[in-house]
């Protein structure tokens, strides 16, 4: 069992020693002893021993099968982040901005890659699953580590919400004649038991759906631009300053604020890091392969749609035409068999989202039952056969489809921005005070000692440039979203302040 924490371990504690064999292979709950005995950790290959280490010497059992490499991981945060994104919000952004797409997904990606690479830092110091959760509770505070995680946990459980009711929503417009509660339940049902069969089935459909989704994506940027440049549709080039016009920079940042929306898969990567062989290596690597590969076909989405779409003003009144908007674009440039295609791929995406999404919200889940910060007897658990954390997985199906049948997702859109913004927001502050104030991060070649020379740029700038991003984007946000989210905070910090007795003892596990 590592050390006992000093006074405010939070603020300048040395790192704990390794603990010796005996704690490093304790009971899965110590006081619940299993009544088959304990748990056996999965065989390892050579190249993830390091990792089974990394979380030993936190005091857990290594109990998630690892197996999971960099483009697996990449496939996992793109197919979260949709391929097909643009299509779910591109209406929505297009008359926030007052014309452009392509900048607030551009903006969006940018201040997206310098909190990536705060990930990358804080992923090397603490290879866990629980995302924020853990990076920000270990670098920074224990208890705002909690409450990024407490905010982080409500986007991670709206967001199959959101997207199993589109699917439903959008699925009902072909099959009239089936309850839309029915349709809801379908794809609740079915992402949830793709997800108890493990990570490693998971990873295979994603892969090959990524490529398909992908596919739709890009073969109708080929469209819409064949359009534009030899039909003569819309503005009839394909060089244009059309797709960059926008009403004031306030509107801009508004629209970039939703287009945040789009890139939380990269954050859900981290969600695995105890799936994965080698993650020290691995998950930055794909979450850099995610921003750009994310960012670029955003973009290039965003830029050409709006070159066939001149005349969008006429239709900025229409409900409908804004939540289809793409569909219209797709139509309107590749006929009817190509707009069927467009609509497959679309709900082909929306539902891989949904399998990733599920799996990333249960994950995070997971390590906070873990942490017991939520209760371990129930998110905590592991299936023995399939080794995956089977009640965070039903639980996150059943809120799935309660609040799709009850609840707006307009509104619990906007709430997922607030939580996306205050975890990001958290994160690079953490960076900052793990390296600056507490002294204990990890370098570049592995030392502890304080930043020095370039290794400031990586520690002290970029994360500094995240938080300024996010902080202003942030102030531009949804006023109806920045209320609800600050009463979901204000619950997680009344729920804390019970938890720990007013802070006088630090949340279980997160001793430093």
């Amino acid at each position: 069992m590592a050390a006992r924490p000093c006074p405010k371990a939070w603020r300048r504690c040395s790192p704990p020693p390794v603990p010796g064999p005996a704690a490093a292979h304790r009971p899965w709950r110590p006081s619940h002893p299993h009544p088959h005995g304990a748990p056996m950790p999965p065989t390892l290959d050579p190249a993830s021993a390091d990792a089974e280490h990394d979380v030993s010497k936190y005091g857990y059992v290594q109990e998630l099968d690892r197996s999971m490499n960099v483009w697996q991981l990449t496939a996992f945060g793109l197919n979260y982040m949709v391929p097909i994104a643009p299509a779910i919000i591109f209406g929505i952004l297009l008359k926030l901005s007052g014309g452009t797409v392509a900048l607030p997904y551009l903006l969006a990606g940018v201040a997206m890659l310098f909190t990536a690479f705060s990930y990358a830092v804080m992923v090397r110091n603490f290879p866990l699953a629980g995302s924020v959760y853990n990076y920000v509770g270990r670098g920074c505070n224990p208890y705002f580590g909690f409450l990024s995680g407490w905010v982080l946990t409500l986007d991670y459980i709206l967001i199959p919400t959101v997207t199993a009711s589109s699917s439903a929503y959008f699925a009902q417009q072909y099959l009239p004649g089936v309850p839309y509660w029915v349709l809801l339940g379908v794809f609740s049902v079915g992402t949830g038991m793709v997800n108890l069969f493990g990570v490693q089935l998971m990873s295979r459909l994603g892969l090959g759906l990524l490529v398909f989704g992908e596919l739709v994506v890009w073969s109708s940027i080929v469209v819409w631009g064949r359009a534009v440049a030899v039909d003569g549709a819309g503005v009839g080039t394909l060089l244009s300053t059309q797709p960059f016009q926008f009403d004031s920079v306030s509107s801009l940042a508004a629209a970039t604020s939703l287009a945040i929306f789009s890139f939380l898969g990269f954050d859900a990567i981290t969600t695995l890091a105890e799936e994965t062989r080698r993650p020290k290596r691995d998950i930055p690597r794909a979450i850099y392969w995610c921003v750009g590969i994310g960012t670029l076909t955003m973009f290039a989405c965003g830029y050409v749609a709006m070159l066939a779409i001149p005349d969008w003003r006429q239709h900025i009144g229409d409900e409908a035409w804004l939540n289809t908007t793409l569909f219209q674009v797709s139509r309107a440039t590749g006929g009817e068999a190509f707009s069927v295609f467009f609509t497959v791929g679309y709900l082909t995406a929306l539902g891989v989202f949904n399998v990733v999404a599920t799996a990333a919200g249960a994950r995070l889940l997971f390590g906070m039952g873990r942490d017991e910060l939520l209760p371990r007897a129930v998110f905590a658990r592991v299936n023995r056969r399939w080794r995956t954390p089977h009640w965070s997985i039903l639980l996150i199906c059943a809120i799935e489809f309660a609040l799709g049948n009850f609840a707006n997702m307009e509104t619990l859109s906007n709430l997922v921005n607030y939580g996306a913004m205050f975890a990001f927001a958290a994160l690079n502050i953490s960076v900052v005070w793990l390296y600056y104030v507490r002294g204990g991060g990890e370098l570049a070649d592995g030392s502890r000692l304080r930043p020095r020379g370039e290794q400031h740029l990586r520690d002290l700038l970029l994360p500094a440039v995240g938080l300024a991003i996010i902080l202003y984007v942030w102030a531009h946000m949804d006023t109806l979203a920045q209320i609800l989210g600050t009463v979901w905070l204000a619950a997680g910090i009344a729920y804390l302040l019970a938890k720990t007795r007013v802070f006088q003892r630090l949340p279980p596990a997160l001793d430093l």
